[in-house]
């Protein structure tokens, strides 16, 4: 008997600690979340951090994909993101914006070449610009539909930021949009690649990131994420985090 009553607050108390499990939608968007056979990335080490911080809630990674995020959200696989905004895609869903914790940006990417300015920045006419799926960007005024930004922009679209700077390269087009972030740990990893770029000194959007939480929740609201992150803030818990990858 004596067991089974040890037993029984052993699991009691696992699951206090595990507390309210939630689902928080991850898809490539590099460095944030790289997808592989297990999602890692500056969002899934921030996710861990949560766990660790506090004990009321246990948020678990589940994989998505830029175009697929708003059907599987639908779909209730997740109730969350982070490092998201609204305005990419989310103001018909009923979700919340917590407060910017992040500043975040994209910029204008090309080959550099003799003669080649930032001047080549100023006009996209009859230039082959490179982009992701799913992605909104303000030159196309946050369009994110595929063939709209093929039929008004040229653009060329894939599923990898690698992928595009490598375009770029191959001069397989003349304008790629990445993230400042992206960047930042592209040229960290590889240094002598830095001097064949031009990178534009305006950026094509500035975005600070939020995390979106499904409206109606009775396990946790926006409001909830807003103390928490206040809270890590306020202890100094993600400073470290946004060091090591260069984030603002």
């Amino acid at each position: 008997m004596n067991k089974l009553i040890t037993v029984f607050l052993l699991l009691l108390s696992f699951g206090v600690h595990a507390g309210e499990v939630i689902k928080v939608g991850v898809y490539e968007f590099p460095p944030y979340v790289f997808v592989g056979e297990k999602a890692t990335g500056i969002t899934v080490d921030m996710i861990g951090l949560m766990n660790k911080f506090q004990k009321d809630y246990q948020f678990e990674v589940v994989t998505t994909t830029p175009q697929r995020r708003y059907k599987d959200f639908d779909n209730k696989k997740f109730d969350m993101l982070l490092f998201e905004s609204k305005g990419w895609g989310w103001l018909k869903y009923p979700v919340a914006g917590s407060l910017a914790f992040l500043k975040g940006a994209e910029h204008y990417v090309a080959l550099k070449k003799p003669g080649r300015g930032q001047a080549f920045f100023g006009d996209f006419k009859n230039k082959k610009m490179i982009g992701m799926l799913g992605y909104h960007y303000g030159f196309a005024r946050f369009h994110a539909e595929a063939d709209y930004l093929k039929k008004n922009y040229n653009m060329t679209l894939t599923d990898n930021q690698q992928t595009n700077l490598d375009l770029i390269l191959n001069k397989r087009g003349d304008i790629a949009v990445m993230s400042k972030a992206y960047l930042n740990y592209y040229f960290k990893k590889h240094p002598k690649q830095q001097a064949k770029f031009l990178v534009s000194d305006k950026p094509d959007q500035i975005y600070r990131h939020t995390a979106l939480v499904r409206k109606g929740l009775k396990s946790i609201t926006v409001r909830d994420i807003n103390k928490l992150l206040q809270a890590m803030k306020t202890k100094g818990v993600l400073t470290p985090l946004w060091k090591k990858h260069g984030l603002e």
